[in-house]
């Protein structure tokens, strides 16, 4: 499927496998170096899928626990930073959360100002349709109503002067949630 749709990158969580590595997983037309890192329980767990031809890029691969993984690249003379994320479900402890939290944050407030960086993950929330509260953050084209965990997303993102891209656009209504 990222060979049809032409995507060299692309982040995935619910990794299901134990422990940390990498392996080269196989497509009709294309190769993809899978990156990942999961809990001993064997769910959650999160990863990256690189291109082929972007593999030598990875000057850098950091597990840091098993819900982020960032991966970075040297494209020409510019780092371009990857994060993988699953923010903790509803019903897990506000302790749970506040740990994820607190722990992207640190990653995050370490990389460069020259950095490009693209967090891709499955945060657990909705951050609803309207952007009022985090204009700058929010792009107005959300859906629904706006959570607790929305809440902290759009937070994060004012914490590190980040944009949820999802709402930068408009959307046909049948697009608006998966």
């Amino acid at each position: 499927m990222l060979e049809r749709r032409s995507v060299d990158m692309c982040c995935v969580q619910e990794v299901r496998w134990r422990g940390a590595s990498v392996r080269f997983v196989e497509g009709r037309r294309a190769r993809y170096k899978l990156f990942w890192i999961g809990n001993s329980d064997g769910y959650g767990g999160v990863g990256i899928f690189v291109a082929e031809k972007w593999v030598e890029k990875v000057i850098d691969v950091m597990r840091v626990i098993s819900r982020i993984i960032v991966i970075k690249f040297l494209i020409g003379n510019r780092i371009v930073t990857f994060l993988s994320v699953y923010a903790p479900q509803c019903g897990l402890s506000e302790e749970d959360k506040d740990k994820f939290y607190d722990e992207l944050i640190a990653v995050t407030s370490k990389f460069g100002d020259t950095e490009l960086v693209m967090v891709g993950g499955d945060f657990n929330g909705h951050v609803g349709k309207s952007s009022e509260g985090y204009r700058g953050v929010h792009g107005g084209h959300g859906f629904g109503s706006r959570n607790k965990e929305g809440e902290r997303l759009l937070e994060f993102g004012m914490a590190t002067d980040m944009v949820v891209c999802n709402t930068s656009f408009s959307k046909r209504q049948s697009r608006l949630i998966t």
